[in-house]
């Protein structure tokens, strides 16, 4: 009785969850000039003159780069952090993770205004590189807290067999270490990804017109348009977000005997 009644609370929740976007995805084919609901009609009118829109397609491609690079840059920095605190002992769990995490307690707002008289005082004009380092520090923790996660629950004596085998810390590493915690890095990158592919808060100080990201063009699009392809954009951008996730899980995917 009770698994019947969760089943039909889940139904509830994902029917409270998805309805939202069904609105959104009829609103997005609407052929009219404004948007309404109900929608007036059905047509591919919005999705067409998004492809040819070339502020649009400029927005997609900086957030791939952006999302892309600072998600696999944050791999490199949050994995050797958590071998370090994994095997560091109770001074670097007390010091060294609080550090990585402490973006974590900064709002994204404040933190986007930080970085923009930041890169001001350097001196340095605002770019995608600028752009890229501003999310590899939001990226940082979520990969390293799934991806520590994973080396707690690591034997440690697997590594220290493929060592007593002959192989050099690198080889443990790329054939021990990386396989088992492979689950936990492809979540926490993946995630890095969509939380820089769907910011607003810091893209929003340190874009400029010719690096601006495609949730900074949704947001100005809606301020001063109120046409139908906002909810284009949208719809494509939600569908990115969800075939990477399902990559994501199958490339994760660990078989542990």
């Amino acid at each position: 009785m009770s698994l019947r009644y969760l089943s039909i609370y889940s139904a509830v929740l994902g029917i409270v969850f998805v309805f939202p976007l069904l609105i959104v995805v009829a609103v997005s084919l609407d052929p009219g000039d404004y948007i309404r609901f109900p929608v007036s009609g059905y047509s591919p009118r919005w999705y067409i003159e998004m492809w040819s829109n070339q502020t649009i397609l400029l927005a997609l491609k900086n957030s791939l780069i952006v999302g892309v690079t600072s998600s696999l840059i944050g791999a490199l920095v949050a994995v050797p952090a958590a071998l370090v605190i994994a095997r560091g002992g109770r001074f670097l769990e007390g010091v060294v993770y609080p550090f990585f995490l402490s973006s974590f307690t900064i709002p994204w707002l404040v933190y986007g205004l930080a970085l923009l008289f930041f890169w001001g005082a350097a001196g340095l004009d605002l770019s995608l590189t600028t752009l890229i380092v501003g999310h590899t520090v939001i990226a940082i923790p979520y990969i390293l807290r799934v991806t520590l996660a994973e080396l707690r629950g690591m034997p440690p004596n697997l590594a220290r067999a493929a060592r007593i085998c002959g192989a050099s810390p690198l080889q443990a590493f790329f054939s021990v270490t990386l396989p088992y915690i492979r689950s936990g890095l492809v979540a926490g990158v993946s995630f890095a990804f969509v939380v820089s592919f769907t910011n607003i808060p810091v893209s929003l100080f340190i874009t400029t017109a010719d690096n601006i990201t495609l949730p900074i063009a949704i947001f100005n699009y809606m301020v001063n348009n109120f046409e139908p392809m906002v909810a284009a954009i949208s719809v494509v951008q939600v569908a990115m977000i969800g075939i990477i996730l399902l990559t994501a899980r199958k490339v994760g995917r660990v078989e542990r005997s």
